[in-house]
């Protein structure tokens, strides 16, 4: 046996080929070891990436939820021609950890980069409002029509729109996205009375719009 172990180890290319091995297996081993010594690198990382999601969302939050007194509602809404007009439609509402100029100068980008055909912008310290002209497809994509479908031949419209900012104690900033629509289009009736806009309601597409794009962007500061 010392006898073989001896000619093996006198010939160089077995001894290369034998030191080769035993340093394979010592990797091999410590590689082993290493994964049996650190099980929680694994969860570790996992966690690490929740907790980065979880910072995130914390940028934003839910509104919480509105209660309208609808008696008080009906109560003060105006009478007549101008009913329509001036019933103030559900805003779509998120909390950002921000200040209200930050979410106001957003929307402000954010419509820019969207090339929108915009009309007497008017801006304060916790609102801000203005008129976005309306391509026909436009205004039945964000609108209801009601009782005016198949009524009306729509040409066009416009959208009001109306921000409205407040800011909390906690940092965050309340951020209410509201419209309500103007349609353009010719009475399908001839013996109609002559008329050349109604007053839409809202169906929340335009709303969700810029609630979602402005979620997204204070989301993504932390990424």
């Amino acid at each position: 046996m010392n006898f073989l172990f001896l000619r093996t180890w006198k010939n160089p290319a077995r001894r290369s080929a034998n030191m080769t091995g035993i340093r394979a297996a010592i990797l091999h081993a410590g590689f082993f070891l290493l994964i049996l010594s650190c099980p929680f690198a694994l969860p570790l990382a996992a966690q690490g990436a929740g907790d980065k999601a979880a910072a995130a969302a914390s940028l934003t939050r839910p509104c919480p939820a509105v209660v309208v007194d609808s008696k008080h509602a009906r109560k003060n809404r105006p009478k007549g021609k101008n009913a329509a007009a001036s019933d103030q439609p559900t805003p779509t509402c998120v909390e950002a950890k921000a200040r209200a100029l930050d979410a106001q100068e957003f929307f402000q980008s954010f419509i820019r980069t969207q090339g929108w055909k915009i009309g007497d912008e008017k801006t304060s310290e916790d609102s801000w409002t203005l008129f976005r002209y309306l391509e026909k497809d436009e205004l039945l994509r964000c609108s209801k029509e009601g009782l005016l479908a198949g009524r009306v031949n729509w040409t066009a419209g416009k959208a009001f729109i109306q921000v409205t900012t407040r800011e909390l104690q906690d940092g965050f900033t309340r951020v209410a996205v509201a419209a309500h629509y103007q349609g353009y289009g010719q009475n399908v009736d001839d013996f109609a009375p002559a008329k050349e806009s109604w007053q839409l309601d809202s169906n929340g597409t335009l709303e969700n719009e810029l609630i979602s794009a402005l979620d997204a962007h204070f989301k993504s500061l932390r990424q």
